[in-house]
């Protein structure tokens, strides 16, 4: 079931199309129509993406680059290829986490899927990440100045590793799925989990033996996790642990410390929506090649 925000959204991305005389609607044109959706400005602001330069880059897009989508027939818009997936993916989310209705916040994290799009592109440009969005989405935790989010786990003030029972990959060459061990307290180090995160989740993939049926599941999961460990890729600044005093440092650890259980809670919800698409066999496949990153 969508959202009244949602079905309003929508149909201004048709009427975006169907004014200019385009064959098709695409994701810029809906891209353009969520700038004025409530539920979305929301997450647009908490993301610190400037609205005004989001809606002159997406006009000057629709208006310039999509000018050959033009149709003489006076025939309604039709939503592209693009266009459906996304509503697709943000459905299918909502209905395996058990969620009411699908709102224009949904479609937004699903468009993150289309990499290649202008309006993902745009998106990028501004910094914004599907990491963010699901960050404010499912949290309420919205990003900070400068780039980075109060929450994400990074190397902990007081000298320990917060991070250790979040999903990491190794830099070795043992196994696809060799869980990830800090070396020697320096952080994520040589952006290693994302050097070979594309391999290793191909061999998951091929593990579970995920089918055509449940590739969009297999998606969600997958975004999920490259967005994850490409945010905790880059090292955090860690402050003068010398200069710091005992009430200090307990604050510090504190910080440290719920930073962990937000990315608990993130990954509880993301797995639990995985799990519910999967067979009890590819289940049982998905704990042998999970759990251990978990730190269980």
């Amino acid at each position: 079931m969508l959202s009244r925000n949602l079905e309003k959204s929508l149909h201004r991305a048709l009427a975006h199309a169907n004014e200019r005389h385009h064959e098709y609607s695409t994701l810029e044109h809906l891209l353009l129509a969520l700038t004025e959706d409530q539920d979305v400005v929301a997450v647009f602001r908490a993301c610190g993406v400037d609205l005004d330069r989001l809606r002159r880059e997406v006009l000057n897009c629709i208006d310039n680059e999509l000018a050959n989508v033009g149709t003489e027939r006076g025939d309604d818009a039709k939503p592209t290829a693009c266009f459906q997936r996304v509503l697709q993916r943000a459905a299918i989310h909502v209905q395996s986490s058990g969620c009411g209705e699908v709102t224009g916040a949904n479609v937004l994290v699903a468009m993150f899927a289309e990499r290649e799009s202008h309006a993902v592109y745009f998106l990028q440009e501004q910094g914004m990440t599907r990491f963010d969005a699901v960050n404010y989405i499912s949290h309420g935790i919205p990003k900070r100045h400068g780039g980075s989010r109060e929450p994400e786990v990074r190397r902990s003030h007081s000298g320990g590793w917060p991070g250790a029972g979040i999903p990491g990959l190794d830099l070795g060459l043992r196994s696809p799925m060799a869980p990830f061990r800090p070396l020697g307290r320096t952080g994520w180090g040589m952006w290693g989990a994302v050097q070979y995160l594309k391999g290793r989740l191909a061999f998951m993939k091929a593990e579970l033996e995920i089918s055509d049926a449940q590739e969009q599941l297999w998606e969600i999961f997958a975004d999920a996790l490259r967005d994850f460990l490409k945010s905790r890729s880059r090292p955090g600044i860690a402050g003068e642990a010398g200069a710091a005093t005992l009430p200090e440092r307990l604050a510090m650890r504190e910080r440290d410390l719920a930073s962990d259980l937000e990315s608990l809670r993130q990954w509880k919800a993301i797995i639990e929506t995985f799990y519910a698409g999967l067979r009890d066999e590819q289940r049982r496949g998905a704990d042998q090649l999970l759990t251990h990153l978990f730190g269980f």
